[in-house]
């Protein structure tokens, strides 16, 4: 599939794109024109709520609980039960849901979301 490609009105000249959510920003590299509108990306409009769900963690190390505890903002023995039992971290809609995703990546930390969460 061809990407899109934007023409300048002004001189023809073909323009370079930035993505600055939700704002699609144009700039021609001859003449300077510019042109923004807004784009949005399918996880902007999607109105489903998800929820990220821990699996159990015998002996949690601390970093764990207290990165959890900062995530969720309950205080650290509410914190250390989630991970220890596993659970509910977070319901919430897709964008959120995929920024704590990579949080949780990051720290190798053992999820789920549900239900399925298609993006990524």
């Amino acid at each position: 599939m061809e990407e899109n490609k934007y023409i300048c009105p002004q001189c023809g000249e073909e323009m370079m794109e930035t993505y600055d959510k939700p704002a699609l920003n144009l700039v021609c590299p001859k003449c300077g024109c510019q042109i923004a509108t807004s784009r949005w990306e399918e996880i902007d409009l999607d109105d489903n709520d998800y929820e990220i769900v821990l699996k159990a963690v015998s002996n949690p190390n601390i970093e764990i609980v207290k990165f959890v505890s900062k995530l969720t903002g309950l205080n650290f023995i509410n914190s250390k039960a989630i991970v220890e039992k596993g659970g509910a971290l977070l319901k919430a809609k897709a964008n959120e849901i995929k920024e704590k995703r990579d949080l949780l990546i990051n720290k190798n930390i053992e999820f789920e979301i549900k239900p399925f969460f298609p993006y990524k």
